[in-house]
């Protein structure tokens, strides 16, 4: 009995708490990837916004320049 304790102290514990930090692990990077992914798309969109204000400030003076 008291080498089955031995065993469970020595292998049992670690490899329970092994596994429960492995899936709150995986928790945080799903969670991680996806903000990562949120936060890419809203930077694309403010760079195409930032894009289209450039162009329509190219589109003004050109305007401005040909009268």
């Amino acid at each position: 009995m008291e080498e089955f304790f031995n065993l469970a102290g020595n292998y049992f514990f670690p490899m329970v708490l092994s596994i429960y930090l492995v899936i709150k692990i995986d928790k945080l990077m799903t969670s991680l990837i996806a903000n990562q992914k949120e936060f890419s798309d809203m930077v694309c969109s403010e760079l195409k916004e930032i894009k289209n204000s450039v162009l329509e400030c190219r589109n003004d003076i050109s305007a401005i320049l040909k009268k």
